[in-house]
């Protein structure tokens, strides 16, 4: 055997090695120069988030619309939602993988883990919200109020009393290509709900469009964003903070923080400083993830060349942004960690 034939065997086996681990092969994406144009500092507070030398990184395509991203830090992946074909897909945070984790899953959108690790989800249709037992079994855990059937619940929390926040806007209802198109029969609604209860109580009814839903760190601070624009122009889109009562079966003292006319909110999160990472729609420029502070200051972004949906925190230490963006998802480390 010739050296140049040793060489050849010896280089394939290495980028076979590189193919079969995504991410291994030099020259897989475009290279990037850092600080990568993601970043957009707005105040300098920002600053202190940013990791200079880290890339954007698109980590999956082919979704049709998706959202509700999750984080499982037991099992190191990320379970999201692409609506339009109702089903919830895995992110594998070591080999980077996708794949279908539920199909025909009721056009499920928002996603949670409760406090004993069981995978909350929130479906369009029909519209109800749902618990993955440990065994496989799916439980229903509510679908009705007053007798009526709930609009299509969107977007939901874990609390620790094992409590859960939901909201329901009804966007399920309004087109058949996310759900089942119908009239709506309750007023839009973020409610609580417990183990033991007939039906979810509800909170407030004061948002338009009630969407995305964060707790804050310190465990008090509830923030909602409100799509009012999308079937109340008249109105803009918010951020809505209320005090969470003890028991988590209360809201009160609201304050709008945030509002707009010119961009879109739909999920968000927290970081350990409170600080306020959300999806955010409004053009070039706009699309992506906009940062606030708690009192609602805009600080900077995280431009994406997709519209946002919804984020989420992940990775060992929990510092990697994972961004569902309407047919892909992304991922971007930072320098913060999540609440």
């Amino acid at each position: 055997m010739t050296l140049e034939r040793r060489q050849f065997l010896t280089a394939s086996v290495a980028l076979g090695a590189a193919v079969a681990a995504p991410g291994l092969l030099a020259g897989n994406t475009a290279p990037s120069r850092y600080p990568d144009a993601t970043w957009q500092v707005i105040d300098e507070r920002f600053e202190r988030y940013m990791l200079f030398n880290t890339p954007l990184e698109r980590q999956w395509t082919g979704g049709l619309w998706l959202e509700g991203p999750a984080w499982n830090a037991v099992g190191r992946y990320a379970v999201f939602s692409d609506i339009p074909r109702a089903r919830q897909m895995r992110w594998d945070e070591v080999t980077g993988e996708v794949s279908v984790l539920r199909h025909k899953v009721g056009h499920s959108n928002g996603n949670t883990f409760d406090n004993r690790g069981r995978l909350i989800a929130c479906e369009h249709s029909p519209a109800r919200v749902v618990r993955y037992e440990w065994d496989g079994s799916m439980s229903v855990l509510a679908e009705r109020h007053d007798g009526k059937p709930l609009n299509a619940p969107n977007d939901v929390i874990a609390l620790d009393n094992g409590g859960l926040i939901f909201t329901d806007p009804g966007y399920g209802a309004h087109v058949d290509y996310e759900g089942q198109r119908r009239e709506l029969q309750l007023d839009t609604a973020v409610y609580y709900w417990e183990d033991g209860m007939d039906e979810p109580r509800v909170l407030t009814t004061e948002l338009y469009k009630p969407n995305g839903i964060a707790l804050g760190p310190d465990g008090r601070s509830l923030y909602i964003t409100d799509t009012a624009p999308s079937h109340h122009p008249d109105q803009p889109a918010t951020i809505t903070r209320f005090t969470l009562a003890e028991d988590g079966k209360a809201l009160q003292n609201p304050q709008r923080l945030v509002e707009s006319r010119e961009e879109g909110y739909d999920g968000l999160t927290c970081d350990a400083d409170g600080n306020l990472w959300v999806g955010t729609s409004g053009g070039e420029g706009i699309d992506g993830v906009s940062v606030f502070t708690p009192e609602g200051t805009l600080i900077g972004r995280v431009l994406l060349p997709e519209i946002c949906a919804n984020v989420c925190f992940t990775g060992e230490d929990r510092n990697r942004l994972l961004m569902t963006a309407s047919q892909s998802i992304y991922t971007l480390y930072t320098a913060t960690r999540g609440a």
